[in-house]
This record gives C-alpha cells, structure tokens and sequence, in this order.
C-alpha cells in the first residue's frame, strides 16, 4: 500500500484498566497493555486505540518489534498523512519562533511533545537535520520531507539517524541528503554568539540546542571569576561565560574535532584572549588538578549520558558522584558548581541525591541557585515525564 494513499485504520483494543496513563496524554502503549490486535495489522501501520469499554483514546503507528508496540500521534481518531504532518510542523514552528524570534537556529521538531512520535528535527539557517527515531515515522520519510519542504522551503534537509533507539525499534542507522546539497560547516547564533558547527561530523545533529538557555543562565555567575568548563564539547558553555566577562575560562573535552571548533567558535567572537581550550582525558585530569591543588571560581560540568538504560543508572550515579566531587574540591569557598546530566534514566530526585553524596565526601556544602531542565524548544510532555531528561543544577559550594 502507498503511503500517499488513504490508510485503512485498524482497531486495537487495550486490556482492562490499562487505558489511564494514555488516557492522561502518554503517548505510548506497551505490548502487555493490548489486548486484541487486528490479524491483518501491518508493521509501522496506523491504528485507532480503544479503551476496554470500547472508547477511542487515540491514534498512532504500531511496531511489533518494539516493546512501544504503538506510538500515539493524535488523542482523537486521525490519520497520520501529509496535511496532518504540515499542521503540526507549522505549529511547532510558530511555537519555537515565539521562543526566540528572529532566530533561525533551534530544535524545530521534538519528537513526542509536537505529536510526532519519533521524529527530531533540528534547524540550522535554510538547512534541516533530521532523526528518525520510530518505525512510523521511517516508513512516512517521503511524506515528512514533503511537509517540511511546505511549510520551511529548506535548502537542504540532511538525516542523521545513527542513534540506538532506532537498533530497538528493529531499524538500520542511516545517514543521507534527502534535499540540496548540504553545506557540512555553518555557523549558528544563540545568545548574540556566533558558533562554527559541523553538521556532518559533529555530536548528535551537531550542536546541542538543550543548553540553549542554561548557558544563558550562566552569564551571571562569572563576572571577573575564573571558568572551568569540564566535557566542554565544541565551548558552548565556555563562550558565554567569555562573554558575560569572566576573567579567564579554561575548556577541556577529550574530542579533538570538539576542541578545534570551540577554538574556531572562540575566534568567531574574539574571544581567544580569555577562552582557551584543551584536549583531555576529562576523568583524569579532574583528579590530577585536585591533587595539584588548583583552585577555580566556577566549574561546568557537562559529561555525556552515563545511564543508557535503567540497568545502568547505579553506574551512572556512582560517575556523576565521582566527577562532581572532585569538582567541588576544586572550587574555592563560594565557588560556582553548574553540574548537568542528559540521561533520563536517572530523575530529578536521583540526581540531587547524588549531589548531596558527593557534597558530604568532599566536606563541603551546597546551596541550590537553580534547578533547571532542558531549553523551551525541547518543551516537556508533561504526561510523559520520558521527554524531560536534562537536568541542570546551579549551586554554592561551601
């Protein structure tokens, strides 16, 4: 059946009480919560979902290989075809233009929160980098390039789909120009700074939008204060503590591609006076500093995710503990400690927790300036507490 043509919806029904978590705006529906399925019910194909009692609670696209068996788009009974995917990327467009208007860089597209389950969408200028994430949205490539190319008139939209959600919906990786030609090195602006991203070769889909606003948040923090900015990737944290007036800010990350475009980055801005940028095993060097007994007024840390999936967080919080307490004992008496986490598996409460842990091995003691998340062009279901995954904790080290 071609996609460009009507789909036929099918029918699936949930097990008795099983309907109130989705009912309350979840977007998905494991497999044990089904309890009859069509026999004729394709991969990757969209279905009504109906409640015990024989309620629709939604539509969405169902997988079999994945334990999200269906992946809600719509709380009413609806078809995922092209008009629907032009209204809401335009609505999710107006929402992020409101958000930072003037600006043509951020996260157009987020998956579940702009009920497209699956589906990100990062904007760099007239170019789109897409990932896909979920069997619907795969198999409905075309459809979504259509919409996008109505509704932005893109130069170019490029895919990046190399993530490891996509090994767990029983997807390839795949990375192609599926409009224009793309041009790998642009530079963006956030916050009234330049920065040089390669798209092509860069984390993820090339920049990480989610710190848009918490780098903000940092400007007021650092005037005349020396910077230490641990897994500092490609200097956004770095730049905008330069910026805001630091007295010297010192970057350190272990990818020697990420150094080189935060140097660009620092050169864009005429910032390489105070913001300088080295190659380094993070881990260690953290440790070789404390015991050389340097001392910094502020220190960022921003490491990669250590909790990949739930049986992995008594790990993660055993290295988040062990890099902020070193952290603190490199801070002077009423240091500035901005520690983040990107894995979701680890929650809010977990995080302080571990926070509070390190703070009593190192001796010292915290004050909470601000706890905050993820930027507002990653705006939070709040049904589904999987979309909100970064945390950001701005504290007084004592």
């Amino acid at each position: 059946m071609s996609l460009n043509q009507k789909e036929e919806m099918q029918k699936i029904t949930l097990r008795k009480n099983q309907e109130r978590r989705i009912k309350s705006g979840h977007p998905w529906v494991f497999s044990n919560e089904i309890d009859k399925l069509p026999d004729n019910l394709t991969p990757g194909q969209t279905a009504q979902v109906y409640d015990s009692r024989g309620y629709v609670v939604g539509s969405g696209f169902y997988n079999p290989k994945s334990l999200i068996a269906v992946r809600l788009y719509s709380r009413g009974a609806q078809e995922l075809d092209r008009e629907l995917l032009v209204t809401k990327i335009s609505a999710a467009a107006r929402l992020r233009q409101s958000l930072y208007p003037g600006s043509s860089d951020y996260r157009l597209l987020y998956g579940e929160s702009d009920g497209l389950p699956g589906l990100l969408v990062d904007r760099y200028g007239d170019q789109l980098v897409m990932e896909i994430m979920s069997l619907g949205m795969d198999i409905r490539r075309n459809l979504i390039i259509e919409a996008l190319t109505e509704v932005l008139h893109p130069a170019c939209i490029y895919e990046r789909s190399d993530s490891y959600s996509r090994v767990l919906e029983g997807l390839r990786e795949t990375e192609s120009v599926l409009l224009g030609a793309l041009k790998q090195e642009v530079v963006i602006e956030e916050n009234g700074l330049k920065f040089a991203v390669n798209i092509k070769h860069g984390q993820k889909t090339g920049w990480f939008y989610d710190q848009r606003d918490n780098r903000l948040a940092l400007r007021q923090y650092v005037k005349g204060k020396s910077v230490l900015d641990c897994f500092c990737h490609t200097g956004g944290f770095a730049l905008n503590a330069a910026a805001a007036g630091a007295k010297s800010v010192l970057g350190l990350d272990i990818s020697d591609r990420a150094i080189e475009q935060a140097i660009k980055s620092a050169g864009l801005n005429s910032l390489s006076g105070s913001c300088q940028f080295e190659s380094a095993d993070v881990l260690h060097t953290l440790k070789e500093r404390v015991e050389s007994g340097e001392k910094y007024e502020v220190v960022i840390l921003d490491p990669p995710a250590f909790a990949k999936n739930k049986k992995s967080i008594e790990s993660a919080l055993k290295g988040y503990k062990e890099i902020n307490l070193r952290a603190m004992k490199l801070l002077s008496p009423g240091g500035i400690l901005l520690s983040c986490s990107c894995s979701y598996h680890v929650d809010d409460e977990q995080f302080k927790v571990m926070l509070v842990d390190a703070a009593r091995d190192a001796n010292r003691t915290l004050k909470l300036l601000e706890f905050r998340h993820q930027s507002k062009d990653h705006p939070v279901l709040l049904a589904c507490r999987e979309t909100q995954y970064l945390k950001c904790a701005i504290m007084v080290v004592e």
